[in-house]
C-alpha cells in the first residue's frame, strides 16, 4: 500500500519541535530522579484508572510481563500479584528505588528492575524476552517505529500501549499550562496523540486493536498547598509567582468531609494491543 503520510518522520518533527523533549531524550534519568518523590505523590490515588488498565490486560498466572516506562510501579506492582514474574525498566534510579519499596511494602519478590533508556536496551542481551510487554503512557521516544518494532520483538504472545486520545489533558488543566508557561510552550508540553502510533504500527505491517476508554483519574492532597507544591514540582520548579496554579486549584478541587481536598478527571484513554502469531 503507498504510503501518503509517513507517520513517524512527522512524529520526529513534532517531537524535535520542544526543547523539553529533547533534554528528557538526552539525559531521562536526570528529569526523572528529580521527581521521582512528586510523581509518586500524584500517582497516589490513582486507583480507578489503574484498576481500568489491569481490567484490559490478558494476563495469565504463569506469564512474565514487562513494564516499560515502569516509573514507581503503578501498573507493576499489582500485576507483580499475578503473574510469574515481573520486569520494570525505566531509565531513573529514583523512580525504581520507589518501585523496590513498593514491591517490598507488597512482600513481592518474583521481580526485577532494569535502568536502562529504551533506546539502548538490546534484546537477547539486557533483558530476555516476555510473554507480555505492556508501555502506559511511556511512548516519548524521538524515533517511535523502531521503538514500537523493539516491543514486538521483546513479546512473546502479546503487547499493549495505553496513550492518550485527543488533547493530553482536559481543557481546565490547558488553560493552566496556557497561561502559566504561554501558549507555545503549552503546546510542547504533551505529544501527540494515539493516532501516530496506531498508523506507525499499521505501516509496519502490524495491524493492531484498539479501543477508546473513558480513563477517570483520582487526585487527593491534604490541602490546596500541597496540590500546588505538587504541580510545581512536576511541571514548573522554577516559578515564582504561584497564583495562577493556586486559583485553579481552588476552583477545581472538592473539600471532602475527612478535610482532604479532592479532584476526579476524565480523560478519553487508547489502549492499543495486539497479539502476536495470531494466538
Amino acid at each position: 500500500m503507498r504510503r501518503i503520510v509517513d507517520w513517524n518522520e512527522l512524529w520526529k518533527a513534532i517531537h524535535a519541535g520542544s526543547p523539553g523533549r529533547s533534554a528528557k531524550d538526552r539525559d531521562p534519568a536526570a528529569i526523572w530522579d528529580k521527581k521521582a518523590v512528586a510523581y509518586r505523590r500524584v500517582t497516589r490515588d490513582e486507583k480507578r484508572a489503574t484498576e481500568q488498565e489491569l481490567a484490559i490486560l490478558d494476563l495469565h498466572p504463569g506469564d512474565t510481563v514487562l513494564d516499560v516506562g515502569a516509573g514507581t510501579g503503578r501498573l507493576a506492582v499489582p500485576i507483580a500479584g499475578t503473574v510469574t514474574g515481573v520486569t520494570a525498566l525505566d531509565p531513573s534510579g529514583g523512580m525504581l528505588s520507589i518501585l523496590r519499596e513498593r514491591m517490598t511494602a507488597d512482600g513481592r519478590t518474583n521481580y526485577s528492575t532494569v535502568q536502562l533508556r529504551w533506546e539502548d536496551v538490546v534484546i537477547g542481551k539486557d533483558i530476555q524476552p516476555h510473554d507480555v510487554v505492556i508501555a502506559a503512557y511511556s511512548l516519548g521516544f524521538y524515533d517511535l517505529a523502531a521503538a514500537l518494532q523493539k516491543f514486538d520483538t521483546a513479546a512473546r504472545r502479546s503487547v499493549y500501549l495505553f496513550w492518550h486520545a485527543g488533547e493530553w489533558r482536559g481543557h481546565a488543566e490547558m488553560d493552566l499550562y496556557r497561561t502559566v508557561l504561554g501558549e507555545e510552550e503549552a503546546m510542547q508540553k504533551g505529544y501527540p496523540d494515539y493516532i501516530y502510533p496506531l498508523n506507525i504500527l499499521h505501516d509496519a505491517g502490524i495491524f493492531p486493536n484498539v479501543r477508546i476508554f473513558p480513563a477517570q483519574w483520582d487526585s487527593v492532597y491534604d490541602s490546596i498547598d500541597e496540590a500546588v507544591q505538587t504541580w510545581v514540582s512536576m511541571h514548573q520548579p522554577d516559578l515564582k509567582d504561584l497564583t495562577p496554579i493556586r486559583d485553579y486549584f481552588t476552583r477545581v478541587l472538592r473539600k471532602n468531609p475527612s478535610g482532604t481536598y479532592s479532584e476526579t478527571t476524565v480523560r478519553p484513554t487508547a489502549v492499543i494491543w495486539w497479539v502476536k502469531g495470531g494466538q
